[in-house]
């Protein structure tokens, strides 16, 4: 029996990303090669009389009977995940990836060395805890809210009610409202009775669970995803565990998702996975440490203008003016990097005999 060191160690990849376009144009630049979907169909059919069919490697050719009824099938055969290795690989030889995992240890997105190579290579590899972000996933949250803290508050409320202390103090109420006596002596037994249940009231509140947020934070939320945020679904990655200020990230586009639907995502990987993934993305934004230089505008800088370019002037300025809501979306500063994102995975090792 072989010893379990001499066991070959095999990389198995979970993919729950992939932008397979950018894929195959990538791949089909970089090999000169040209990828394709193939189709494969089929046809079926009944016939009243006899047939005979030729099959041959170009093309099949039946003769004689007649069709009554025809059924076609059309199969779809995509790129093998080996593929996706190889355009890795491919991008690595070229000179056009970036892996941040071969870094040396004091190096990080702060050194203006990995910057500039990070500019100079169209794509960038890296490792680490990931964050994902959902915003229509955080809508729909923010517009059940209300309904999912009454549903909480409830529940806390039912099972404090349950308990064989609030029935004392439930019937030492009912007690209190139906003592005997003369009017005064009913009547402050009433009294007694109000105030036991006002302070109850007062202690459920402080155990109905969740704080409700107010109704126009949900409606502003709602309001600021649809405007700036629709349909987006950010990830960032986070490839030095001890500078928590530097990641990459970018936005998943939902259609490239190994797991179509959102909500099962969520629920098999969570918002913050506990295992480390790796992203391979193309870089587009790389922002300096310092003030932008670059000014569209400056071309109006001057003492007067003509009618058309005073219109233009007015027109563009008012894209400039928006500057700052961008920013607040893109969040995109130094020194985060800014990817679009072909291949999200887990690499895994195991052993084969």
């Amino acid at each position: 029996m072989a010893d379990q060191s001499e066991k070959n160690s095999v990389n198995l990849y979970d993919y729950l990303y992939v932008d397979l376009e950018k894929v195959i144009s990538l791949y089909s630049q970089l090999t000169g090669g040209v990828v394709e979907l193939k189709e494969r169909q089929f046809e079926k059919g009944f016939t009243s009389e006899h047939k005979k069919s030729l099959d041959f490697k170009v093309f099949n050719y039946e003769t004689g009977g007649l069709k009554q009824e025809k059924e076609q099938d059309k199969t779809t055969v995509k790129p093998h995940h080996a593929l996706l290795q190889e355009l890795e690989r491919e991008l690595s030889s070229s000179g056009c990836l970036l892996d941040l995992d071969e870094l040396e240890d004091e190096k990080t997105l702060k050194s203006q060395e990995v910057r500039i190579s990070i500019k100079k290579a169209l794509c960038v590899k890296c490792t680490g805890r990931i964050v994902i972000e959902d915003y229509e996933r955080m809508k729909n949250i923010g517009q059940a809210f209300p309904e999912i803290v009454k549903l909480i508050s409830m529940s806390n409320i039912e099972a404090i009610k349950g308990t064989p202390e609030y029935q004392k103090f439930e019937a030492k109420m009912k007690e209190l409202e139906n003592v005997e006596g003369n009017k005064n002596q009913r009547s402050a037994g009433r009294q007694k009775a109000k105030r036991l249940q006002k302070e109850l009231d007062e202690m459920l509140a402080t155990f109905s669970g969740l704080d409700n947020v107010p109704q126009w934070i949900l409606d502003g939320l709602v309001t600021w995803i649809d405007t700036f945020l629709p349909n987006i679904t950010n990830i960032r990655v986070y490839p030095f565990p001890d500078q928590h200020d530097e990641h990459l990230f970018g936005h998943l586009d939902a259609l490239n998702f190994t797991i179509s639907d959102s909500t099962a995502f969520h629920f098999t990987y969570g918002s913050f996975p506990t295992e480390e993934f790796t992203m391979l993305g193309i870089t587009t934004s790389v922002p300096l440490n310092e003030e932008e230089s670059f000014n569209p505008l400056q071309e109006f800088d001057k003492e007067k203008l003509d009618d058309d370019e005073s219109i233009e002037s007015a027109f563009r300025g008012m894209f400039k003016g928006f500057e700052g809501f961008e920013a607040l979306i893109r969040t995109c500063r130094y020194p985060r990097v800014l990817v679009h994102p072909i291949l999200v995975y887990r690499e895994t090792s195991g052993y084969k005999a």
